[in-house]
C-alpha cells in the first residue's frame, strides 16, 4: 500500500509539474542554458500556481540581470506601492544604444517596436503568467528568428498593467487550491468574493482609463507609450462568453469612425498568423465579431488613434487549474500556452510586416492633419469656468496625450461664451495628436453601427464641465507659462472667505472641519470690502470667523489656510464680518457645516465600480477616512454613529423590512442618505409616513401589456442596442439657487448617462436640483425611445423627511473618477445637504375655503 501511495504521489507531481518553460516553447527554440528558466526562481512551473506580483518581478529582475539582452526599467508605483515593470528586449548590441535607437524609431527610422502588455484585469491573469515564458524566450531563444529579430526589434514588455489586482487574485486561488485540481466551475476557486480581482486597489477598470489618466498605472504607462509609440501593441484579456479565443478585428462596423482603414487592413493581415498558430495547436478561435474597437480609452484601442495597431487578445478564463467547458476539461496551461502563442505570432507577424507598419505610422500624422481640410475649423477655444485648477486637470491629460494648447491671446466671443486672455487655452488642429484631439473633444450623435462595447460618448470638456467652441480663425495665443502662487492670509484678518467653485475647495473644507475649525456656508448672495474692493460672493462661500475658533484650531487653520494659498486656491482676507451687501455673517444666512462621517455600503449585489469611484473620491480627493461595510453586515452597524449612509448602483432588495425600517428611522432623525441608480429606485421603497415595523407592502399592480408586434429574430441585436444606453452625455439644468448646486455658475449641466434608471418625480416641487433637458443628447447614442423615457424628468432628487435627508441620483455624477464637472454634486450632498431647509407649504383645509363666485 505505501509502494502504491507513494507511486501515486509520483504520478500527480509529474502531471502538475509537466510543463517546464521549454515544452511550451517553439521547438527550434534552442535555449541558452545560463539563462535562468522561471521555474528556476519561482520553484514550480509555470501554470502550476498563480504567479504572485512580487514573484514576477523576481523573475524578471533575475532575467535582467542575467540576460545581455534584457534591460528593466521601473516607470511607476501603484497605491499598494507595488512597481509598474517595463522590459525592454533587444540585441545586446542594440541594448548599448537604447536611448538613440529609440529616437531614430521617432524620426521614423530604426527598429521595429512592438509592446506586449499583460494582464490589464487582475483576475483575468494568464497574460501575466505568460509573459515569464515571452521574457525567458526572447532572452534565452538561439534560433535563427529570434536572433534576427532582436537585431532589427526593441520589444516591450509591460508583465502586470495591473499589479494590486493580480496579486489579489493569485493570493486568491491559491488559497483556495487543493492538491489535485477541481474543474468544477461552482467550486470556491473559482468564484471570486466581491468587490473581485479585476480592478486596481480603488476598484477602477484600468482598461477603461487610458483616455481619462484618473490611475497612477495608467499615468505611468501613457508616458512610456509616448516614449516609444510602438508599431503594435497587444492586449492580453481572458473572457467566459465565448468557447474559443478571441482575437482582433472586431466587427468591422463597430470600429470608430476616426480609425483609419488601413489600420482594420493592417490588424487582418496580422489575423492570419494569429490564425495558423492557433490552427497548428488545434485550438478554437473566432475573430471579427462580439468585439468592437470603438471607445479609445481601452488598451487595444488607444493606440488606433496614435499611428499604432491595436490587438486585443481574449483568452477563455479558466481560474483556478483546470476548469470543465463546452470544450471539456481544460487547463490553466493552456491558456498561458494560448497566450504566449498569441505573443510569438504577434512578434512573426510584426517582423514580417515590419515595413508596412513603418511605412503606415511614418505617414499617420501627417494623414491627420490633412484631415483638417475637411473639419471647416482651425481650433477649439476653452475657457476655465472660473475655476483654473479645474481647467488644469483638463489640460495635463492634454500633456499626458501630447496634445499640443497655447493660452489665448485676445478676447473671443462665440456660442454665447467669453473666453478672456488668461482664463482660456487655444488647441490648434494643425498638429500631430489632432486625430486624438478630435476624438477627446467631438460630439458625435450618429453612428453607423449603435451596437457598443463600451460607452458611446467621452467628450472631455463636458466631463469637466468646460465651456469650449470650435473656432474658423486662429485667435492670437502665446505660450503657456506657470500660474502664479497665491497671496497667503492675514492673520489678523476678521474672517477668511473661499468661494466654493473651485475645484480644491472641498478638500479644503474637510481639512479645516478636521482640524477642529468652526466653517460656516452662505446661502444667499452677498457682497463685502476685501483688499481688492468691493467683491461678490455667491451662495456656497466658506466663511471661517476668526474670533469663534480656539486659539489651537485658529493656528491649525492658519496654517492650513496659508498652505493652500500658496498652492493657488483663492481666497479672501476681510478686516470686518459687516457685508456691504446682503446678509451678515451672524445671519442665519450662513449655516454651521457640520463635520461629516459618512458610511459607505458595499458587498455582493453592489457595483465595485460605483463603490469604488465613492472611494477615490472620499479617500484620495476628500482625504476622509472611510468606513466601507458589506451590505450583508448593514443590520449589525448602528447607523445613528454616521452621518451618511451611501449607496452606490446596486441591488439592495435582500435587505429586510426591519432594517429598511431602521433606515427610515435614522433619516428622520437627521441621516442623509445618499443613492445612485438602481439604488435611487429602491430608496423610493423607503416608508416614512408611519415609522412602524409594518411598513406597508407595496403590491405590484397587473396592467394590460398592448400587443406585441412580431419582429424577426435577427432583428434582437439592433433592437436590444436601442434599449441600452451603454454611455452618452446628456444636458441638465440646475436649479443654482439649491445648496446641491453651489459652486455652479452656469445652469446648463453635461451629465453622464448609463443604464436606464428613471427616479419618480418628487411631490415637493423644490426637491429637483437637477433636471434632465427636454433635448437632452449632447453625445453618443442614446434610442429614441430611451431618450423619451427621462427627458425633462428629474436627474437629481433631495427630498426632506423629518430632520434627514433622501437624495437620489439618477446616474453616477462621479463616472469613472473623470467626471470632474458633476464630482461637486456628489460632494455637496456630503456637505450641504445637512443645511437644506424643510420645504413644504401650509396646507389649507377645502371644507372652509371660501369659494370664489365665478364671473358671469
Amino acid at each position: 500500500m505505501k509502494i502504491f501511495l507513494c507511486a501515486a504521489l509520483m504520478a500527480l507531481a509529474t502531471s502538475l509539474g509537466a510543463n517546464n518553460a521549454a515544452s511550451y516553447l517553439p521547438q527550434d527554440a534552442d535555449p541558452d542554458p545560463t539563462v535562468p528558466t522561471p521555474e528556476s526562481v519561482l520553484g514550480w512551473d509555470v501554470g502550476d500556481w498563480h504567479v504572485s506580483h512580487d514573484k514576477l518581478v523576481q523573475y524578471m529582475q533575475t532575467l535582467a540581470a542575467a540576460s545581455p539582452r534584457v534591460s528593466i526599467k521601473v516607470v511607476g508605483h501603484t497605491y499598494e506601492q507595488r512597481p509598474l515593470l517595463q522590459l525592454a528586449i533587444t540585441s545586446p548590441e542594440n541594448q548599448e544604444n537604447l536611448e538613440s535607437l529609440r529616437q531614430q524609431h521617432l524620426d521614423g527610422e530604426g527598429p521595429l517596436v512592438v509592446w506586449l502588455g499583460y494582464s490589464v484585469h487582475g483576475d483575468e491573469p494568464s497574460g501575466a503568467n505568460a509573459s515569464l515564458l515571452v521574457a525567458y524566450y526572447l532572452a534565452s531563444s538561439r534560433s535563427a528568428f529570434v536572433e534576427e529579430l532582436l537585431e532589427g526589434s526593441v520589444i516591450l514588455i509591460d508583465p502586470s498593467v495591473n499589479p494590486d489586482g493580480l496579486n489579489r487574485y493569485a493570493s486568491w486561488v491559491n488559497s483556495n487550491a487543493g492538491s489535485a485540481p477541481v474543474a468544477d466551475p461552482v467550486s470556491r476557486q473559482h468564484v471570486q468574493n466581491w468587490p473581485e480581482a479585476r480592478t486596481n486597489h480603488y476598484w477602477f477598470d484600468l482598461n477603461r482609463d487610458w483616455l481619462p489618466l484618473v490611475q497612477p498605472e495608467s499615468r505611468a504607462r501613457i508616458v512610456e507609450y509616448h516614449r516609444w509609440l510602438p508599431h503594435v501593441l497587444t492586449d492580453h484579456h481572458e473572457q467566459d462568453n465565448y468557447p474559443g479565443f478571441f482575437f482582433q478585428p472586431g466587427v468591422p462596423s463597430r470600429q470608430h469612425p476616426l480609425t483609419p482603414d488601413e489600420n482594420l487592413e493592417l490588424t487582418r493581415a496580422l489575423a492570419q498568423f494569429h490564425s495558423r498558430a492557433m490552427d497548428k495547436a488545434g485550438q478554437p478561435y473566432f475573430t471579427e465579431d462580439a468585439y468592437d474597437d470603438f471607445y479609445y480609452g481601452k488598451g487595444s484601442t488607444y493606440p488606433d488613434i496614435n499611428g499604432s495597431i491595436g490587438i486585443l487578445f481574449e483568452q477563455r478564463a479558466i481560474l483556478g487549474q483546470e476548469l470543465e467547458t463546452g470544450n471539456g476539461i481544460e487547463t490553466f496551461r493552456s491558456a498561458v500556452a494560448n497566450q504566449l502563442r498569441m505573443s510569438l505570432s504577434t512578434l512573426e507577424g510584426s517582423w514580417a510586416m515590419r515595413e508596412r507598419l513603418k511605412t503606415y505610422q511614418s505617414g499617420f500624422h501627417q494623414s491627420m492633419r490633412s484631415r483638417t481640410a475637411d473639419r471647416h475649423f482651425t481650433a477649439w477655444v476653452i475657457g476655465d469656468d472660473g475655476d483654473p485648477a479645474r481647467a488644469q486637470a483638463f489640460l495635463e491629460t492634454l500633456e499626458l496625450h501630447q496634445i499640443e494648447y497655447h493660452a489665448l491671446d485676445e478676447t473671443v466671443r462665440a456660442d454665447g461664451h467669453e473666453y478672456l486672455p488668461g482664463h482660456a487655452w487655444i488647441i490648434p488642429v494643425q498638429q500631430n495628436q489632432f486625430g486624438l484631439a478630435e476624438a477627446l473633444l467631438e460630439q458625435r450623435t450618429e453612428f453607423p453601427d449603435t451596437t457598443f462595447y463600451d460607452v458611446s460618448a467621452w467628450t472631455l470638456p463636458l466631463a469637466y464641465n468646460l465651456p469650449f467652441t470650435a473656432l474658423n480663425k486662429v485667435p492670437r495665443h502665446t505660450v503657456v507659462t506657470g500660474s502664479s502662487n497665491g497671496i497667503p492670509p492675514d492673520a489678523g484678518a476678521a474672517a477668511w472667505i473661499i468661494p466654493w467653485n473651485q475645484l480644491e475647495a472641498p478638500q479644503l473644507l474637510q481639512g479645516l472641519l478636521t482640524a477642529g475649525l468652526r466653517v460656516r456656508v452662505a446661502t444667499k448672495p452677498f457682497a463685502t470690502r476685501t483688499s481688492g474692493g468691493l467683491g461678490n460672493f455667491e451662495p456656497g462661500t466658506l466663511v471661517i470667523q476668526s474670533g469663534v475658533q480656539s486659539p489651537e484650531a485658529r493656528n491649525r487653520g492658519l496654517q492650513i489656510l496659508t498652505d493652500e494659498a500658496l498652492g493657488g486656491l483663492e481666497m479672501f482676507s476681510l478686516s470686518s464680518t459687516m457685508t456691504a451687501v446682503g446678509p451678515d455673517f451672524g445671519s442665519r444666512h450662513f449655516a454651521l457645516v457640520e463635520p461629516i462621517n459618512p458610511l459607505l455600503v458595499g458587498g455582493e449585489g453592489t457595483s465595485a465600480y460605483g463603490v469604488g469611484e465613492q472611494w477615490f473620491l472620499l479617500d484620495r480627493r476628500l482625504g476622509i477616512p472611510t468606513t466601507i461595510v458589506e451590505q450583508q453586515r448593514l443590520g449589525d452597524i448602528d447607523l445613528w454613529d454616521y452621518s451618511h449612509v451611501l449607496l452606490a448602483d446596486g441591488e439592495y432588495d435582500a435587505l429586510s423590512l426591519e432594517l429598511k425600517s431602521s433606515i427610515s428611522r435614522w433619516v428622520t432623525d437627521g441621516g442623509i442618505l445618499l443613492t445612485i441608480g438602481q439604488a435611487a429606485s429602491w430608496a423610493e421603497s423607503l416608508c416614512f409616513e408611519a415609522l412602524a415595523e409594518n411598513c406597508p407592502v407595496q403590491v405590484a399592480v397587473e396592467t394590460t401589456r398592448p400587443a406585441i408586434a412580431p419582429r424577426a429574430y435577427a432583428d434582437f441585436t439592433a433592437d436590444q442596442a436601442e434599449q441600452i444606453i451603454g454611455g452618452a452625455i446628456v444636458a441638465s439644468m440646475l436649479d443654482l439657487s439649491h445648496p446641491l448646486a453651489f459652486g455652479y455658475t452656469r445652469a446648463e449641466l453635461p451629465l453622464f448617462r448609463s443604464g436606464t434608471t428613471v427616479l419618480k418625480p418628487s411631490d415637493n416641487p423644490y426637491s429637483t436640483p437637477v433636471r434632465y433637458s427636454r433635448e437632452p443628447l449632447m453625445a453618443g447614442f442614446i434610442g429614441k425611445e430611451r431618450l423619451a423615457d427621462f427627458a425633462g424628468l428629474p436627474a437629481v432628487i433631495a427630498e426632506k423627511q423629518g430632520q434627514g435627508l433622501v437624495i437620489r441620483f439618477g446616474n453616477t455624477p462621479l463616472f469613472r473618477g473623470f467626471w470632474r464637472g458633476t464630482e461637486k454634486l456628489f460632494i455637496n450632498a456630503l456637505y450641504f445637504g445637512q443645511v437644506i431647509e424643510p420645504t413644504e407649504l401650509p396646507e389649507f383645509d377645502s371644507a372652509v375655503t371660501t369659494e370664489v363666485p365665478t364671473r358671469p
